[in-house]
């Protein structure tokens, strides 16, 4: 979200923001942190010039210059915000949130400037960026409630992920305490609610507010992907008849920010818009559990951190647990499908097809035709039913199905994928056929190929 929009606002939605398909130039994996230098240049993939002189247009000619600023016309502006950044690239690549901030800002400069062309908008970008990357580092701390039974008489755990540091711990230090208040607008924030339970704290250094909170929520986000990953790992439930989350971990309702151990104000909380706390009270997990996979969540993020899959993984990582937290099965079917969609689509594809995900999920299922014939009906659901919005819980077993496979197909590639050289060559690698027939008659005709190229030309053109 860009930094003027959130301060105007007195909290934000914990929702997670990876079904954009741009994420190839604007990521969950940005390591802007030290670097001094940042390239903008101008990208005709997605939008054509002229596409891009229309946004110019639009944008002058609905706005208006005065000794106050920049006024506008029309309330629709902040459309032409969230897609400027479409039309150019980032390199090193940043946070899409990081992007519309920075390019709605040279858009603004542009207007006052009176240059409304694709140049002046790099030109102020790069400007931007580098007096960006030109101010110190401060350190910044968040804490949400951590969902785990017995955490007083169990010791914590620690993770970490570029630069966050995540740490568990049954008090607050004094310095993090805060009280109960009224929030104007809001109600009343209870920051020791839900009782009984421990905290998660997360710590990064960084430039900004809105970029530390953006980190160190991702990192949260990917932590308990993991976590729930492992901890669910082959485990079949039965639908009790109301709905219920598959993950057991969640941020609490409220997550509150620290810069140099100061409070940020009581109006600049984060809070989950789906906490429910009969919900986070429902067969809590025991802090013994948790630590039993913390172990294989740490080997994981270890693997991540220079895996050539890293990006794709994260993101489907993050939203396979969007899926674990959501009580909605219609929701939790439709991110679990987009996790797939990660894995196994083309990120700059035009569509994403259902047959695609189809025959490359199944390349290595011990019974290809049966996990096809599921994943027809997920993909029919998802088109005939998530999409039209349901109020029943029909999906909890196939939900069940695609989670499993999701979680042995991501934890294959965390651990024995580290010798692709990038996304494309996964896909070679599923795109060829399950059936063994078909590949033992390609290996064969790939060696006759082979042996025609190694084959050396006889002298004097004999035989």
């Amino acid at each position: 979200m860009a930094s003027d929009l959130l301060l105007a606002r007195k909290a934000i939605q914990v929702r997670i923001r990876f079904e954009c398909g741009f994420y190839s130039r604007f990521g969950a994996c940005s390591r802007l942190g030290g670097l001094g230098t940042v390239k903008i240049s101008r990208s005709t993939k997605w939008v054509s010039d002229r596409m891009l002189n229309a946004l110019l247009r639009e944008y002058e000619v609905n706005t208006e210059l005065s000794k106050g600023g920049l006024s506008y016309k029309r309330y629709d502006f902040r459309e032409l915000y969230e897609i400027l950044p479409d039309a150019f690239v980032v390199s090193p690549m940043i946070r899409r949130s990081e992007a519309i901030g920075l390019f709605s800002k040279a858009l603004r400069e542009c207007r006052r400037a009176g240059t409304m062309n694709s140049e002046a908008i790099i030109k102020h970008a790069t400007a931007i960026q580098k007096k960006a990357l030109a101010v110190p580092q401060d350190p910044y701390t968040l804490w949400t409630k951590f969902r785990a039974r017995d955490m007083a008489h169990s010791k914590g755990f620690t993770l970490a992920w570029r630069g966050v540091k995540l740490r568990t711990a049954s008090h607050l230090p004094a310095w993090l305490q805060r009280e109960e208040y009224l929030l104007n607008g809001v109600g009343r924030i209870y920051p020791r609610k839900p009782d009984f339970y421990g905290h998660v704290i997360l710590a990064c250094d960084d430039r900004n507010e809105d970029r530390a909170v953006d980190r160190m929520m991702d990192a949260l986000q990917l932590m308990y992907g993991l976590l729930n990953l492992y901890e669910t790992w082959r485990r079949h439930t039965h639908w009790g008849g109301r709905n219920s989350t598959e993950g057991k971990l969640w941020p609490g309702p409220n997550q509150f920010v620290f810069r140099k151990k100061e409070f940020r104000g009581e109006d600049r909380i984060w809070f989950n818009p789906d906490y429910e706390e009969e919900a986070w009270e429902r067969f809590p997990p025991p802090m013994q559990r948790i630590l039993q996979v913390v172990p294989w969540a740490r080997k994981a993020l270890a693997a991540l951190d220079a895996h050539p899959l890293c990006d794709v993984l994260v993101r489907a990582i993050m939203l396979l647990q969007d899926g674990f937290a959501t009580r909605d099965s219609s929701h939790r079917l439709l991110r679990y499908w987009s996790a797939l969609e990660q894995l196994y689509v083309e990120p700059d594809a035009k569509s994403r097809s259902n047959d695609k995900v189809l025959e490359r999920a199944v390349f290595a299922e011990f019974e290809p035709e049966l996990s096809r014939w599921k994943l027809e009906h997920i993909a029919r659901l998802r088109n005939d039913y998530v999409h039209a919005g349901g109020s029943g819980d029909d999906l909890h077993h196939m939900c069940q199905f695609l989670r499993e496979l999701l979680a042995r197909h991501i934890n294959h590639w965390i651990f024995h994928g580290q010798d692709f050289a990038d996304h494309a060559a996964l896909l070679q690698l599923v795109k060829l056929p399950s059936d063994r027939a078909a590949l033992v008659q390609m290996r064969e005709m790939i060696s006759r190929r082979l042996a025609y190229l190694d084959t050396q030309p006889a002298e004097n053109g004999a035989e």
